[in-house]
């Protein structure tokens, strides 16, 4: 069907052939003869090869950068640990994170600590082992970092996040806005930059903007950097304040999302390049998550009931909104493990007792049996590290090699230690 052929069109490691779905080189249905559905697939060889065309086009464009993974949009530790075979550096928001970079390796030079509220546990943390990318929100966390320097006789980087200032238009579309609780309004951190300049245990050498996710608009980046760069430029003539640190954040869609959207990530390097004066000085540093991993999961699910109501078909999978997280940026396709042609439209949703347990927003056209096969696409970005235990537990997760090698990664949650934990309190004798 060309419903089906057109939704994988841009997902290289997917095909048909005698109408079954093959992901690499392994049948999906064959995949699931070994295993109880529902599980996710982590596909290391698509996130490999995300980061690398990233990494390709900013290499062409400049001598110095840093694409630090964002831990929060799935932090097992098979992706950690891919994460520092690249050669990648990451961001954290929390000691959790903080601890998990630890374990995979890195360094603390090579993680951006990000967050609004910060600890004095984190901080300490944090500058005593060498932190270099310390962002910034509020004159209290500045303070609080400045004070925490003076006591260890030392002289911390720090670099401030900011809002830009952008056209109503553009501001309405965006995920953080202006009166988010994230990052501090560019007039607000001009002072915050003066403040460090003359404090003798700071040093404000870089700017960090996020404002969005699934970006994939080369519009929004031209109008981006422009306020960028003559932000940077007044630190430096109004102020004294050099940025070596210019760090854009995250936001990018997923690889799959922005081919098929023609975002051409060279161009998107180039931009920064020419949209920014005194590049060759800077550092560029961006802070994908989605990007790299939203595509680089799979989930195979198995259909257990299907109904009619209003004359609507509905088919539910075995996994549902506990795992697939239903966020306003979510964006998964379901298609069959066994094309068996076209049928009736029909909704795919969960088996929760929610009405937002619904995998889709569109309805599909090709037959669906109770028994069938469903893989979901786009699953690996903030579901994994956002799920949670509402009603069935959470789904093993495998890595599944180009050659068709199967390994477990993460163990499904035990029903039996779920109602362990929830009668963990100690009883009354």
């Amino acid at each position: 069907m060309k419903e089906i052929e057109d939704k994988i069109k841009h997902y290289p490691y997917l095909r048909y052939e005698e109408n079954l779905l093959y992901i690499n080189k392994q049948s999906s249905l064959d995949i699931a003869e070994k295993i109880a559905t529902p599980f996710f697939l982590y596909l290391p060889e698509r996130f490999e090869h995300n980061y690398k065309q990233l990494k390709s086009a900013l290499s062409k464009h400049f001598t110095k950068s840093h694409i630090s993974y964002a831990i929060k949009a799935n932090y097992l530790g098979r992706v950690l640990q891919q994460v520092k075979s690249l050669n990648m550096n990451v961001e954290a928001m929390s000691l959790f994170e903080l601890l998990l970079a630890e374990k995979a390796g890195f360094n603390y030079n090579q993680i951006v600590f990000n967050g609004p509220a910060k600890t004095v546990q984190e901080l300490e943390l944090t500058m005593t082992n060498g932190i270099q990318y310390l962002n910034i929100e509020s004159m209290n966390e500045l303070q609080t970092i400045e004070n925490i320097a003076k006591a260890k006789e030392m002289k911390q980087e720090i670099t401030i996040r900011i809002h830009p200032l952008l056209s109503e238009e553009t501001e309405k579309k965006l995920l953080i806005k202006k009166n988010s609780k994230l990052g501090i309004d560019y007039e607000r951190a001009t002072k915050l930059y003066k403040y460090a300049k003359n404090s003798p245990h700071l040093e404000p050498n870089g700017v960090h903007v996020h404002v969005g996710t699934n970006l994939i608009s080369h519009s929004f980046y031209k109008e981006l950097l422009v306020f960028m760069n003559n932000y940077i430029k007044e630190l430096g003539n109004k102020h004294g304040i050099e940025i070596e640190h210019l760090n854009l954040g995250g936001g990018l869609a997923s690889k799959s999302t922005l081919d098929s959207n023609a975002f051409d990530l060279n161009r998107y390097a180039e931009q920064i390049a020419t949209s920014i004066e005194n590049i060759d000085n800077m550092t560029v540093i961006l802070e994908p998550g989605r990007y790299l991993v939203e595509d680089s999961f799979v989930a195979i699910a198995k259909v257990l009931r299907t109904k009619s109501s209003w004359g609507r078909k509905w088919a539910f999978i075995d996994v549902g909104a506990n795992s697939l997280i239903p966020m306003r940026y979510s964006h998964y396709i379901a298609i069959p493990g066994q094309n068996k042609g076209k049928g009736p439209y029909c909704r795919i949703g969960g088996p929760l007792c929610l009405p937002v347990d619904v995998i889709s927003n569109e309805s599909v056209s090709y037959k669906i049996d109770e028994g069938d096969q469903i893989a979901i696409l786009n699953c690996g970005a903030y579901t994994l590290s956002m799920s949670e235990q509402f009603g069935y537990p959470r789904p093993a997760v495998y890595e599944l090699d180009k050659v068709g090698g199967v390994r477990i990664i993460k163990k499904a949650d035990n029903v039996e230690d779920m109602v362990k934990e929830a009668f963990s309190f100690e009883t009354d004798s």
